[in-house]
């Protein structure tokens, strides 16, 4: 499922990200405080959205998107003239198409989702589901396995944009080497003791953060690797692979 290099790399990109301001109420979503803009290339808008309890925003558009929800949502959505309430659990997923609302906080808990906006427009999001089926390669460093096809990695949605890894190594257990194809965007969900060994290198000491993001390019520069849990948490991360 999720891929692992860019959960590696993610935090660099944290670093870099930066607060944009609302201007106006017809403002785009990544500029609604205190929305943040994690990454930005010619294809995507990577946006960590935060909605302290019952506050609201101005009325917003969006593009295609995919979410991941770090916190718990309580939300109550208007758009089109009509209000309606959306809940969502945290760490769930979702695809939303193009829309125009405004959105409220209606719990008294802090919200806070990563939002990843698709500039190229591939038309209304067709799920669909591939039977990839066990992996032929061996799983070395010289005979990687695609990433879909690491035990640890399942595919949990897939359309013509994005193709999404779900990614969960517990204490002690080691992937095997596998190849990241695709630029990817990692949403690490839970602290984890990890280490990481790339083709042709030694171990090096990798730690995952709960809730950072990142951005890998894998279609530039597609790498192998292979992760290792060595401490006592569950290594639990959300991969998004965005498709060409």
């Amino acid at each position: 499922m999720v891929a692992i290099p860019a959960v590696v790399m993610s935090l660099a990109a944290v670093r870099d990200a930066f607060i944009a301001q609302a201007q106006s109420t017809q403002a785009d979503a990544q500029q609604i405080t205190p929305n943040k803009v994690e990454f930005e290339n010619d294809q995507i808008k990577v946006i960590r959205g935060f909605l302290a309890p019952h506050q609201k925003t101005p009325m917003h558009s969006h593009p295609y998107r995919f979410g991941v929800t770090l916190t718990k949502n309580d939300l109550m959505i208007t758009s089109d003239g009509k209000s309606a309430p959306s809940q969502k659990k945290a760490q769930e997923i979702f695809w939303s198409e193009p829309v125009t609302h405004q959105v409220e906080n209606v719990s008294n808990d802090r919200m806070q989702n990563i939002e990843i906006e698709f500039k190229k427009d591939k038309g209304p999001g067709v799920e669909v589901k591939k039977d990839w089926g066990p992996p032929t390669a061996k799983g070395t460093a010289e005979d990687p396995v695609p990433v879909e096809q690491e035990p640890h990695h399942h595919i949990i949605f897939e359309n013509q944009y994005v193709r999404v890894l779900d990614v969960v190594v517990k204490p002690g257990e080691t992937t095997l080497f596998h190849k990241h194809s695709l630029d990817n965007v990692p949403v690490i969900l839970t602290n984890a003791d990890n280490r990481t060994q790339f083709a042709g290198k030694d171990w090096g000491t990798t730690p995952a953060k709960a809730e950072s993001v990142g951005f890998i390019p894998g279609a530039a520069k597609p790498y192998v690797h292979r992760i290792n849990n060595q401490g006592s948490t569950v290594f639990h991360v959300i991969d998004i692979e965005v498709l060409p």
